[in-house]
């Protein structure tokens, strides 16, 4: 079911509710850690310039984020300008691999990226920087991003199991340029796809205990030596395809926030903010 109280909101119309959110044109290589083109759509960049002195500015992609309409980038409190302390200059769209555009794969080519200018951002009022707490941020773009099979929106958690569910033991999805390769510390070049495993809250509390109080509104993943959402790119998406009422879409369930200060050689979970814990903050944030 629907959640009543989203339905009946103002905003409710500006969610694409259509056929065309969580869908993709790829099919998930398996057993790959590169994601393949066009397999996560929704995915942005975020380009920060940082400047060196009067004259020179270098652009540097920082944080993640998610497409939610054609006019909003949902990510994370922590990747706004006021935190990061470099100016927010655009989002990037229909990125795959990060040195060629256009994009192609086998003959199959992607159209160019898109890179829009973020007109505003709007961060959760509550946001707690030293507990990461409300981590959450809707990003408003200067003018509508074109969707295409490589740029569409994801699904947003607006059904009441959404809400209800714990997810516990099952597993989804974080992808992002940011995984690094743990034996060389670089980046990757291309757009790299990581399943993470839900951990209950209780083992999340018990990871995080004496460091960070874990509230119900964040939620835990990954945790297994090796890999983890050191994973996606901080303030990209925690995913998942859900058959809701026909073929399976993928929905939002979190966004990368937080995670052990040492990736991927530790089985301590990553946090994640729970979005659908946050359905009417943004609803009540969006605009025309």
């Amino acid at each position: 079911e629907l959640r009543k109280d989203l339905t009946s909101h103002p905003n409710w119309k500006l969610l694409d509710r259509g056929d065309d959110c969580g869908d993709n044109v790829a099919d998930r290589i398996i057993g790959g850690d590169e994601a393949s083109l066009g397999q996560y759509p929704w995915i942005a960049r975020l380009g920060y310039t940082y400047e060196l002195d009067e004259n020179n500015t270098v652009d540097t992609y920082e944080c993640g984020g998610t497409i939610i309409n054609s006019m909003y980038i949902l990510t994370a409190a922590h990747c706004s300008p006021d935190i990061v302390l470099l100016q927010l200059a655009e989002v990037r769209l229909g990125e795959y691999i990060t040195t060629t555009d256009p994009d192609c794969v086998d003959g199959v080519c992607a159209p160019p990226v898109q890179d829009i200018v973020v007109d505003e951002y709007i961060c959760h009022e509550d946001y707690d920087s030293k507990s990461y707490q409300n981590d959450i941020c809707l990003l408003r773009l200067a003018k509508p991003i074109e969707f295409n099979h490589y740029v569409s929106p994801i699904c947003l958690p607006v059904y009441d199991t959404f809400l209800k569910q714990s997810f516990e033991s099952s597993v989804m999805e974080v992808a992002g340029w940011g995984i690094t390769d743990i034996a060389t510390g670089k980046a990757s070049t291309v757009l790299l796809t990581l399943n993470v495993p839900i951990k209950t809250q209780f083992i999340c509390e018990l990871a995080y205990s004496g460091r960070s109080e874990i509230i119900d509104r964040q939620m835990c993943a990954g945790g297994v030596v090796g890999q983890d959402s050191c994973s996606g790119d901080s303030g990209g998406p925690l995913m998942s395809p859900f058959s809701m009422d026909a073929p399976p879409r993928y929905f939002i369930i979190g966004i990368v926030s937080f995670g052990p200060k040492k990736c991927a050689n530790t089985n301590t979970p990553g946090v994640y903010t729970k979005v659908s814990e946050y359905m009417t903050w943004i609803l009540d944030n969006i605009k025309e």
